[in-house]
């Protein structure tokens, strides 16, 4: 899924790939390929940033000295439990990326290669009508033309 599949560029800012999402309509399979890109762009963006943020609030909260006689040690335990559950939201803003691209696979499994199959096994279908043909051995004869009466 790279940009260069379309003809217009995904956004890197995150308002601007909400605002692309918005904006699609389900009409084609191109649509839901669009989609998929943009939902897993957001997914990416989301991921990082909140991952990176969970970080930083961390960081930031284990550097609390608290108490006298804690020593700033609870600061430490206790930003950790803090800062999990933005990583948890991160995780799930990678589960969301994710889902797009998922979605799409489906669809190319569950609807188009089943049309794609259909399409193959309708023209392979069409080279086989019984008919009257010329120099061609015919089914289930063994031997040259006019040799299918002859037992072998």
């Amino acid at each position: 899924m790279s940009d260069s599949d379309s003809g217009e560029k995904l956004g890197s800012n995150l308002s601007q790939l909400i605002q692309q999402l918005e904006k699609i309509e389900f009409a084609t399979d191109r649509d839901l390929y669009q989609y998929a890109r943009i939902l897993r762009a957001i997914g990416l963006e989301l991921h990082m940033r909140i991952g990176m943020d969970a970080d930083m609030v961390g960081a930031i909260l284990s550097q609390y000295k608290g108490k006298w006689w804690t020593f700033g040690a609870q600061s430490k335990i206790r930003s950790k439990l803090v800062s999990a559950h933005l990583k948890g939201g991160a995780s799930a803003a990678k589960v969301l990326g994710l889902s797009g691209v998922k979605m799409y696979a489906s669809f190319v499994k569950h609807f188009i290669q089943p049309e794609i199959e259909a399409e193959r096994k309708a023209r392979e279908g069409k080279g086989s009508k019984p008919g009257f043909s010329i120099g061609d051995k015919p089914k289930g004869a063994a031997g040259r033309p006019g040799e299918a009466g002859k037992a072998a």
